[in-house]
């Protein structure tokens, strides 16, 4: 069980990401880039299983837009 709410979660992976996207942009060294990438692919991954979480795991996360 999450010792953190939900939202403070994604909140974190979030950070994460823009904080990884903002060094992969501005990095002129190929090491550092595909460093970059593999991070964000790992914390996309931890993202979608947050959201799957909060979806009762009912297979990939949606929202619904209806108005």
């Amino acid at each position: 069980m999450p010792t953190r709410p939900l939202t403070t979660q994604l909140r974190r992976v979030d950070d994460a990401l823009r904080t990884l996207v903002d060094e992969r942009d501005h990095s002129d060294d190929p090491a550092d880039i595909l460093r970059a990438a593999e991070s964000i692919d790992h914390w996309l991954d931890e993202r979608l299983a947050l959201m799957k979480t909060r979806d009762g795991e009912s297979g990939f996360a949606t929202t619904d837009h209806a108005h």
